[in-house]
């Protein structure tokens, strides 16, 4: 093995930092400025969560004091458009298809609700989304566009819900054999809750009856 006196050592340094130390260089502040970088990049990211959860309570709070339909569609769709990737955004929508539903206004509805579905970060906002909007989709008697969004789709942890909605877009369009299926098997989920399984049992049964109890 050579060995090196310690000049030799120190001159060896020398040439090495000439060679390598601009590379070096470049290294260190790549690396201080990745930290750096990360460190503003979750700085911005806490800023724009901040912001979205006080829009969203200002949604929330126009829907609750009775406010305009304009203007709580308004507070919606800004945190839907300047709120994308956070969380805020697929509840505001939620808050929206509720609403726009509850006051007869489908089209409004089905917009929003459609927006959660194809935007939504979180699977299950995804998936709650797809619901709410098969269920405004048969109260607009388009049961079979329910029918297409359900049928065979991912339904993650939600199959009981998948099912029994796909039940009831099929006795919508009068199918009732396989709405009577759909129902059977969103019954066979054991996680399905005990007032949500008699509700389903009577959908089913009520079908035999010629009723509607959807």
């Amino acid at each position: 093995m050579a060995r090196y006196s310690d000049d030799e050592q120190v001159e060896q340094i020398k040439d090495w930092l000439k060679e390598n130390g601009k590379a070096l260089v470049a290294g260190v502040i790549i690396a201080v400025g990745g930290v750096v970088g990360w460190q503003q990049w979750n700085s911005y990211q806490d800023r724009q969560s901040e912001a979205a959860s006080m829009a969203y309570l200002q949604l929330l709070e126009a829907r609750q004091t009775g406010s305009d339909e304009d203007t709580v569609a308004r507070r919606g769709q800004r945190i839907m458009n300047d709120y994308s990737r956070t969380p805020y955004a697929a509840m505001a929508g939620l808050q929206l298809g509720e609403y726009h539903a509850d006051r007869g206004n489908l089209e409004r509805a089905r917009e929003a609700l459609e927006w959660v579905a194809d935007n939504a970060r979180e699977s299950s906002f995804k998936h709650l989304g797809r619901l709410r909007l098969a269920q405004v989709l048969i109260a607009s008697d388009r049961a079979s566009e329910a029918i297409s969004l359900l049928d065979g789709a991912d339904h993650g942890e939600f199959g009981a819900q998948y099912q029994e909605r796909l039940g009831d877009a099929y006795a919508a369009q009068g199918e009732r054999e396989r709405a009577r299926i759909a129902y059977e098997a969103a019954l066979e989920f054991e996680d399905l809750g005990q007032s949500r399984r008699e509700y389903i049992e009577l959908k089913r049964n009520d079908l035999q009856s010629g009723g509607n109890a959807a």
